[in-house]
């Protein structure tokens, strides 16, 4: 065979690396779109992820403030005055047992005093959120739970009595004496607030009448504690 000239070589050559560079360009496109098909179909169509607005965080409006009209002194006794803010009429067994007003954000007291009988006494705090009257109510259980077992077998001593009104809810009594005279106390705790009743009776040497003093405290706050959906998350 008669070898082709040297310039038509070289045009041959130049021609197949033209098309070689062409086909491996072409390669090179449909590899990054095979790469890239999955991205966009995850991505949904969205051309950036800066163009996604973020979902609305969801906050509740606690009340910072009793109304005025809040039915705190229901079912109790003639004679019963309400105040704001809050001073202790119980004693307790062990220091740093109480509930206390440290921390809230409005307080009403009403208190009925009867020198033959003793008294009642019940308040009513407003936290900055759920959670930190629900922290306060863990706080006081475990005060009452604590000083139930330092006291045991003493001549003063602490009882955690058993609750009709829920998880919620702390009774316990603070007996004073072998006399039989104790303090029933009872808190309950709705939303970002926490009620607490107490009275003064005898016969606590009696778990029957301990637990009984208990359940008329519960039974005297049903329409106060039903009246404190308005500090829920949810309403009334």
């Amino acid at each position: 065979m008669n070898p082709m000239p040297a310039a038509d070589v070289r045009r041959r050559g130049n021609r197949i690396r033209r098309r070689n560079n062409t086909l491996a360009t072409v390669g090179g496109l449909a590899a990054v779109a095979v790469i890239a098909a999955p991205f966009a179909i995850f991505a949904g169509g969205q051309s950036s992820p800066d163009d996604v607005d973020p979902a609305p965080p969801t906050t509740s409006e606690w009340v910072q403030q009793i109304p005025e009209d809040f039915p705190l002194s229901d079912q109790m006794p003639d004679g019963t005055r309400e105040r704001d803010g809050y001073e202790q009429q119980h004693v307790d067994v062990c220091d740093d047992q109480s509930w206390t007003a440290d921390g809230t954000k409005d307080a009403r007291q009403a208190t009925y005093t009867d020198p033959s009988e003793g008294g009642l006494d019940r308040v009513l705090g407003l936290y900055p959120s759920e959670s930190d009257a629900a922290q306060e109510l863990m706080r006081v259980a475990a005060s009452a739970q604590a000083c139930a077992l330092e006291s045991e077998g003493g001549k003063r001593w602490v009882d955690v009595v058993p609750s009709s009104l829920g998880e919620s809810s702390v009774v316990y009594a603070n007996h004073m004496s072998d006399a039989g005279d104790m303090f029933v106390v009872q808190l309950v705790q709705v939303g970002n607030a926490i009620l607490q009743d107490s009275t003064y009776s005898m016969g606590g040497g009696d778990p029957q009448v301990v637990q009984q003093t208990a359940d008329l405290l519960a039974e005297k706050s049903t329409g106060v504690v039903d009246a404190m959906c308005t500090f829920a998350a949810e309403g009334c």
